[in-house]
This record gives C-alpha cells, sequence and structure tokens, in this order.
C-alpha cells in the first residue's frame, strides 16, 4: 500500500470519528410499531390507555383494529393518543407490525383464541399473530376470574365458569401469549427500562372461592402477590408447591 493510500485512510478514520462523536446521542432511532386490538370490555381501559401514552412517549407508534361494539365509546378517547384506525387484509397488518397489543382483552376474545376459532377481525389477526410467531401481550383483567375489577361490579360465576376462564388463560400463556395486568401493560412491553410516571402496585387477588378445589392451572395463572380463599377450599400439593414457587402469599379466610 502506497503512502497516499495509507494518509487517504488515516483520514478517512478522522473524519469519521468526528462526525460520531458530534452527531452523540441525537441520532434518532427507528420509531417502534404495534399493532393495537381493543375488544369489546371497558376492564382495565382508563389504565390500559395511560400505559399506551407511556408507551408512545417512549417512541412507540400504533396502528388499532377496534371491535364494532367497542368503537363509539373509545373514539374520544383516542384523540390524544395519535392511534390511527385501520382496515385491511390480515396479513397485510402482521407485515407492518411483528407486536400486537391486546390492552382490553374480553372473555369471548380470549375463549376464541384458545379454542382455535377465528371469525372477526380481531381474532383472526390473533390466530395469524400466532402461526407467524409474533409477539402478542395482553391485559387479562376482562378475563381473569378473581380479578379485582371484576369482583367489584359483582361477576362473581361459579366454580366451573372459574375454571374455564382460567383455562382460556392458561391455554393463552401456552401458545406464548404473554399476559399483564392493564396497569403493567408498559413493563411488559418495554421491561423494567420503562419505568411508569409513578409507581404502580400489581393488582392483588381476593377471594377466589369459598369451596371446590384450586389446582395447578389457576396457580399458574395467578399475577399477584396474595390469594385469598376460604377455608373449606382444597389446594391441590402442586398448586401449593407453584404458589411457594413464586412467593405468592396463600391467606385462608
Amino acid at each position: 500500500m502506497s503512502i497516499d493510500a495509507v494518509l487517504d485512510r488515516i483520514l478517512l478514520d478522522l473524519l469519521s470519528d468526528r462526525i460520531i462523536a458530534r452527531m452523540g446521542g441525537r441520532v434518532q432511532a427507528k420509531p417502534r410499531s404495534a399493532l393495537v386490538l381493543f375488544a369489546e370490555t371497558d376492564f382495565g381501559i382508563e389504565a390500559a390507555l395511560g400505559q399506551l401514552q407511556q408507551l408512545r412517549d417512549a417512541g412507540w407508534a400504533f396502528e388499532t383494529v377496534v371491535a364494532p361494539e367497542a368503537r363509539s365509546s373509545l373514539k374520544d378517547r383516542f384523540a390524544g393518543l395519535g392511534i390511527a384506525e385501520v382496515e385491511g387484509a390480515v396479513g397485510d397488518l402482521l407485515v407492518r407490525h411483528t407486536t400486537i397489543l391486546v390492552p382490553a382483552l374480553s372473555v369471548s376474545l380470549a375463549a376464541k383464541v384458545a379454542l382455535g376459532i377465528a371469525d372477526d377481525p380481531l381474532s383472526k389477526i390473533l390466530q395469524g399473530g400466532l402461526e407467524r410467531g409474533a409477539r402478542i401481550i395482553a391485559a387479562r383483567d376482562g378475563v381473569c376470574p378473581n380479578g379485582r375489577d371484576r369482583r367489584a361490579r359483582g361477576l362473581l360465576p361459579n366454580a366451573a365458569y372459574q375454571a374455564a376462564m382460567s383455562g382460556h388463560l392458561q391455554k393463552l400463556m401456552d401458545y406464548g401469549i404473554k399476559l399483564s395486568w392493564a396497569a403493567r401493560l408498559a413493563v411488559a412491553v418495554e421491561g423494567d427500562t420503562l419505568a411508569p410516571a409513578m409507581p404502580i402496585a400489581a393488582p392483588k387477588l381476593i377471594a377466589a372461592r369459598t369451596e371446590g378445589v384450586f389446582g395447578l392451572r389457576e396457580a399458574r395463572s395467578l399475577d399477584a402477590a396474595e390469594l385469598h380463599l376460604g377455608h373449606a377450599v382444597i389446594v391441590t400439593p402442586a398448586a401449593a408447591e407453584e404458589l411457594r414457587a413464586r412467593n405468592i402469599t396463600l391467606v385462608r379466610e
């Protein structure tokens, strides 16, 4: 290599270093995007919208598909979030987004996906996302049978129906769908690197039931620090071990 070529290479390296140093932290990362699905439920919706705002402030961009029954109630709430509602073929939407968020998962949508039913836009998108290996995160507030909000509204299904709801949640997790509480959606998406504006404690479950059997499947689907059960409820050994392994406190009432 000639002297001139060596000098040219040195000058190019110096110029590159100067350019990178001047740019510093001003290089803007490409916005991350997610396809957001709103089902027909309002459980946890206010907390979920606040979490979407945090993600938007952190650089996320959203396109949204809304269940027709929920469109009128959400229209005004979308105004300040920069959320664009879109239509199109499932394949086209999934080409643009590898992350799917469900801020308000409904009982019916969870059941459809768990059972492999795809007969409306939201269930078709989730089925397509699972088949393509998309990252899917859903808020479980409206489906968890022992969730605080459901109990506050007096929604107390019998043991058989609770088991069905828990089974659907377990099946979604088996499929690879990450379940979160609506108030923790941003952390579920970003991890602990995205700190919420104010510390938010994960909701705690209260009395799951007063009779029946509490099994391993339900223990695995819990997302709480404390579980209250009636004194007559039978806890299987596998469920008790799962609760201990996850540091969930079991309180007998």
